[in-house]
């Protein structure tokens, strides 16, 4: 594949930066001060827009949860809100649901509404992003204690199929619109900065994505992967803490195009199938230091795989393995890891078209709608 092909597939990083800038300032504004004054925040998501949360959300300096962590204090946010309203000053509610109608965000959002409506507390507030301000999440922007910013990139569905609205791959670009807002949202708050200093970082953020993904897509490490995901493989993404999101919002978009021509991509862990001759395993880790991974390129190697990587410096993983190396801080490389590897399924949907391979209609069309 020629490397002017491989470029064209990251047009669509121009769209998600043109929604980020979009968002209305009213809405972003009264977002953003709900989540400065916050001493607690309350992460909710599903999917991709989950970890897509999480890396842009992590590493904040604040207290920040999620409803699955050990020491939650409850098995939902009924039982919670009580003994969160006793250690907290203001807890935000923070949901990411390009839809607005994703099931678990749904039913957070209509619980805490109902426990605030009556109790009548003001400790808490409902804050969301969505694509659709008209959904059930959208809505919550009507009530005093919610505000909501629509953030454009869901798409058209098809007519022709229902299997955008099963598979949901079409939510890409909404998706990586949020990382970026709450990456930036999360340095401003950090450094006590006002709101307009997130769209002066979403500025200078943009540029340097851009030539992250262009220089990852034209290197030798991503037309080998290309080559290797074409063939009968399975790719398994690999990475600890942050990593481990950007690693799924990876695998979750490659296992719909791996799964249609027989072979399937996963996320490290248990349920991982022990390495074969010929399978991939693409590590992200920033340090490129940590143990867990080197055993499992160990391993993986041993048996006669392909190891890969991204990184953020030189390091261990970086000399033994392929591997790409992104210089940022610990607190940005989590979002420009996942900028750099989101158009892999892209290319590989592109290569097997040329190929001649017939995929399922879904895919070609979500194809065809991102490089538009």
């Amino acid at each position: 594949m020629s490397r002017s092909k491989l470029t064209r597939g990251v047009r669509y990083i121009k769209d998600v930066i043109k929604n980020v800038h979009n968002v209305k300032d009213s809405e972003f504004q009264q977002f953003y001060e709900d989540l400065f004054d916050a001493d607690c925040i309350i992460l909710v998501g599903e999917g991709r827009s989950q970890s897509a949360l999480y890396i842009g959300m992590g590493q904040m300096d604040k207290v920040v949860r999620t409803m699955v962590d050990i020491d939650f204090p409850g098995r939902n946010i009924l039982e919670a809100a009580p003994v969160l309203e006793k250690k907290h000053d203001k807890i935000v509610l923070l949901v990411n649901s390009g839809s607005g109608e994703t099931t678990t965000p749904k039913i957070v959002v209509r619980q805490l509404t109902e426990y605030i409506e009556r109790t009548g507390t003001s400790k808490f507030t409902i804050d969301a992003v969505v694509s659709n301000p008209n959904s059930s999440i959208g809505r919550i922007g009507e009530k005093e204690y919610g505000n909501i910013v629509e953030l454009k990139g869901r798409g058209k569905r098809s007519n022709s199929t229902n299997a955008f609205l099963k598979h949901g791959i079409m939510n890409d670009i909404y998706e990586l619109g949020s990382l970026l807002l709450f990456q930036k949202t999360k340095e401003a708050i950090n450094e006590h900065a006002d709101y307009n200093t997130v769209f002066d970082k979403i500025d200078e953020e943009s540029k340097v994505i851009t030539k992250i993904v262009k220089d990852f897509v034209n290197s030798d490490i991503y037309r080998d992967v290309i080559d290797k995901l074409e063939t009968r493989s399975r790719i398994t993404l690999g990475g600890l803490g942050p990593a481990r999101n950007v690693a799924k919002m990876t695998a979750i978009r490659l296992q719909h195009v791996k799964r249609a021509i027989g072979d399937e991509a996963y996320l490290s862990g248990p349920f991982a199938p022990r390495p074969r001759a010929g399978d991939i395993l693409f590590l992200i880790s920033w340090s490129g230091e940590t143990e867990p991974l080197l055993e499992w390129r160990n391993e993986h190697e041993k048996f006669g795989g392909y190891v890969y990587s991204i990184v953020g410096n030189e390091s261990i993983l970086s000399q033994e393995t392929k591997s790409f190396i992104i210089p940022s801080s610990p607190v940005e490389f989590y979002e420009r890891a996942t900028f750099a590897l989101s158009p892999l399924p892209l290319h590989l949907v592109e290569r097997l078209n040329q190929r001649g391979l017939k995929l399922p209609e879904y895919i070609m069309e979500w194809w065809h709608s991102v490089n538009q």
